[in-house]
């Protein structure tokens, strides 16, 4: 049976690599908004884009092995939610597990992954960190929240790690895959 998903993981993967193997521009020291500097921002959030591709695409190709039937659009967005779909379905996967405690784990790669890609979403400190409660009241007062990760810096060589982990991630469950 041929998985829709693992072209897409491959495909993402690759740009990463070809977008970190491009040439550095030489930046003016200290002007971040000179053009080259705004150049490699451009391409460290292109690499980081794909690579978050590469990891929901893997989530999908993992629930497509395991034949949990979601349909296009339908993907997992996140590890847990494809576990939750595994256990409601009555199967298990170790992968899917190693998933599941690769998230969990605060001094995981992933952790630096995601919330560098939060931090691309919501710039101003991540994921629901505003001024206003639910009720769109202001607060004095900001808010912080606690347990989790400040991004690290967005560059060259966070994202050369966090692909080379992510790339070993995934060729290491396929040839466990594989052996099954």
């Amino acid at each position: 049976m041929s998985n829709p998903y693992t072209g897409t993981v491959a495909s993402a993967l690759r740009r990463c690599q070809l977008i970190l193997q491009s040439p550095e521009p030489e930046a003016e020291q200290g002007n971040p908004l000179s053009p080259e500097a705004l150049y490699e921002s451009a391409l460290c959030q292109g690499a980081l884009l794909q690579l978050w591709r590469a990891y929901r695409a893997f989530l999908a190709e993992q629930g497509h092995q395991l034949q949990l039937g979601f349909g296009p659009g339908g993907e997992p967005e996140t590890a847990h939610s494809l576990a939750q779909l595994v256990t409601a379905r009555g199967k298990f996967s170790a992968e899917i597990n190693e998933l599941v405690s690769l998230a969990e784990n605060p001094d995981s790669w992933f952790q630096g992954l995601e919330a560098a890609w939060r931090a691309l979403w919501c710039p101003a400190g991540g994921a629901g960190q505003s001024a206003a409660d639910p009720s769109g009241v202001q607060s004095l007062i900001p808010v912080r929240q606690l347990d989790t990760r400040a991004p690290e810096a967005l560059n060259r060589a966070s994202l050369g790690k966090w692909f080379r982990a992510l790339n070993e991630l995934i060729q290491r469950q396929r040839a466990h895959g594989q052996e099954w």
